[in-house]
């Protein structure tokens, strides 16, 4: 963390002092003339990892009071930009500050603008900071600190004004509602602590005074807290000057004990409130400020510097995070890897030893596995004629002229049903169970048997009574009839021959039908 150097300047000089975690130590002072501003420039230039922090403390310091239309972004800084311009000479050292709003019939906002009416004074010590590129972090004055301040030493009434004795004279800050209103700097004579007191006192009823008739204070309000900041050997001094009235209510505290309240460890001994001053201003950092962009310009740098480094630092310390994270997962990945290929060989050594405690087998274990699968595909194609002989025998209860010699009965596939008996035989089915590629299994049967007729060269009534029976096969639920064969053949490309409607009662026609019924169904 760079240091923080703290500059205290007034209309006559300029005291830089060091401070680290709540001592203020004083280095130097600068006088106003050419020499004072060359050593301070070679000061800062000693100097370039430092942040500074500059207090200004002159009479030429601006408050005005103006509202405005209520608006919001761009349209805002606009506007206040050309109010500060339009107030102000040189704006390099200005600020807007919101006092809040105001309801009515127009809603506006209650601006406070501040500014150093002489800035000329400020610009030899603010052109040696930008010369040797320095970290200004902000450039306050005592007035703009006075609120930050009663904060710090514990004074919580909402309007109230802070009496402060500095190196640069007696200053007075009215304070409303937790901001600034107004401030001014009286000049007067350090070395007389009881003409002090009494200047206090005086000039805190003129300004009250002032207050009223300027109506930031109403003229029927209450008695207005007066905090007055004295060096501890003279407080009883202080106390005895200011006295109470119906208009003004004092509260002298004790400079030392209000600086340790705020957490000021030591201070140099001629330090007066200034040291207070500064102490909160290092210490907060100096969020209201006047300087501009271009004086932060380098600790703006800095800044961004800074957290470009730390977002590369939490970012190297996120990816550390997960490269430990991984490298722990691996490590645990290789030890269950190791746990399982201990397991893996304990249960392959148990295995071994339990297949070599079986009986020996007289074929080996693939031969087996052959086996045991087509003895489950034949268990599976274990069917029963029942089903299909049932059919037959409803299909020929009404067909009397017909005797079944012959019945062979065989599982097939297709290819047994188109050639018969002699098919099946050729083609025997596949002892695999059917699937996926596999061709359909069939019951098949192959009818043989004659009819019972007077006259065997009837062969319209023969014809007849073999289709009848074909139908009633097809009429079966499930069962196919393949094909049929006559007595005598009725293709085109023979002839019929004999002596039609010649009795033939030595022949006996006979005939055979193919069906075929699919398994499962």
């Amino acid at each position: 963390m760079p240091g923080k150097r703290l500059l205290y300047i007034t209309a006559l000089q300029a005291t830089a002092y060091r401070w680290q975690r709540g001592v203020l130590a004083r280095e130097a002072a600068f006088g106003a003339d050419e020499e004072g501003i060359a050593a301070f420039s070679e000061y800062v230039a000693a100097a370039p990892r430092s942040l500074f922090y500059a207090l200004v403390d002159v009479v030429e310091e601006d408050f005005f009071q103006e509202n405005i239309p209520y608006v919001r972004g761009g349209d805002r800084r606009v506007l206040l930009a050309r109010k500060l311009a339009q107030r102000y000479r040189d704006t390099s050292l200005s600020l807007a500050l919101s006092l809040g709003t105001e309801a009515g019939e127009r809603r506006e906002e209650r601006i406070l603008y501040s500014s150093f009416t002489n800035t000329q004074q400020l610009e030899p010590w603010l052109a040696a900071l930008r010369a040797n590129e320095a970290r200004v972090a902000s450039v306050s004055s005592v007035a703009l600190a006075t609120p930050l301040v009663a904060r710090r030493i514990g004074f919580k009434a909402s309007r109230y004004l802070l009496v402060s004795l500095q190196q640069g004279g007696l200053r007075q800050s009215f304070v409303d509602n937790g901001c600034i209103r107004f401030s001014r700097l009286g000049r007067i004579d350090h070395g007389d602590p009881v003409s002090v007191a009494q200047a206090c006192a005086a000039e805190t009823e003129r300004f009250q005074q002032y207050l009223t008739s300027m109506r930031m204070l109403p003229r029927d309000a209450a008695a207005l807290d007066v905090v007055v900041l004295a060096p501890g050997k003279y407080q009883d001094i202080y106390r005895s000057a200011c006295a109470d009235n119906p208009r003004l209510r004092f509260h002298v505290l004790d400079l030392a004990q209000a600086g340790r309240g705020a957490g000021l460890k030591s201070a140099p001994a001629e330090t007066l409130a200034e040291g207070l001053f500064l102490h909160v201003l290092a210490s907060s950092g100096g969020e209201v400020q006047f300087a501009d962009d271009g004086l932060r310009r380098f600790y703006d740098l800095w800044r961004a510097r800074v957290g470009l480094v730390g977002a590369g630092a939490a970012a190297f310390a996120l990816c550390l995070a997960f490269s430990a994270v991984t490298l722990f997962n691996i490590h645990e990945i290789d030890r269950r890897a190791d746990l399982n290929q201990q397991l893996e060989a304990v249960a392959a050594a148990q295995y071994a030893r339990t297949q070599a405690s079986f009986p020996k087998t007289p074929t080996s274990a693939e031969n087996m596995k052959i086996i045991v699968k087509n003895f489950r595909s034949i268990e599976r194609q274990n069917v029963t004629p029942d089903t299909m002989l049932a059919g037959i025998s409803r299909a020929l209860a009404d067909i009397p002229q017909l005797e079944l010699e012959k019945i062979d009965w065989e599982i097939g596939t297709l290819k047994t049903a188109a050639g018969g008996r002699e098919g099946a035989k050729a083609t025997p089915a596949p002892a695999s169970a059917p699937g996926a590629g596999a061709e359909a299994q069939y019951q098949v049967v192959e009818l043989s048997g004659r009819l019972l007729l007077t006259q065997a060269s009837d062969y319209r009534n023969i014809t007849q009574i073999v289709s009848q029976f074909v139908a009633a096969l097809r009429a079966q639920p499930g069962m196919e009839v393949v094909s049929t064969r006559l007595p005598f053949d009725i293709t085109a490309e023979k002839s019929v021959s004999g002596d039609v409607g010649v009795q033939r009662s030595a022949e006996v026609p006979r005939f055979s039908v193919i069906v075929s019924r699919r398994l499962g169904t």
